[in-house]
């Protein structure tokens, strides 16, 4: 009994890790990610690490961690962001809550532009 209770805890604990995108490094690198946003065309692309929303005015990047709990948002329907663990949904252009039980919105990650290539780069 007592092994069966402590393998369901290693599995919810492993399932948590990728829900959440939390993993156990003892020390991590920032993520420096280069894109050619002109490839990549309009819309909507969720990263391993942030979400980039290109539209005809703009470009943002917004983090891709739900702020309720921390969960990975991993999915897009009808232009809201939806977070798996809890329901929590976003607006994709402005990153806002548009249904809880997330409070905050999600947070913008700045980047910078190569005017010539047409390149961004984002440091996260």
């Amino acid at each position: 009994m007592r092994l069966a209770t402590l393998g369901l805890a290693a599995a919810f604990m492993a399932l948590w890790g990728f829900l959440t995108g939390k993993s156990k490094k003892l020390s991590e690198q920032p993520v420096v990610s280069t894109i050619n946003v002109a490839k990549l065309g309009m819309g909507i692309f969720l990263f391993d690490k942030y979400i980039l929303v290109k539209s005809d005015a703009s470009i943002k990047v917004f983090s891709n961690k739900c702020t309720h709990a921390g969960c990975r948002i991993n999915q897009e329907i009808s232009g809201q962001l939806v977070c798996p663990c809890h329901g929590s949904r976003y607006d994709a252009s402005t990153g806002k809550v548009l249904q809880g039980p997330a409070g905050l919105p999600l947070s913008t990650i700045p980047f910078s532009t190569d005017a010539k290539t047409g390149e961004i780069t984002i440091k996260i």
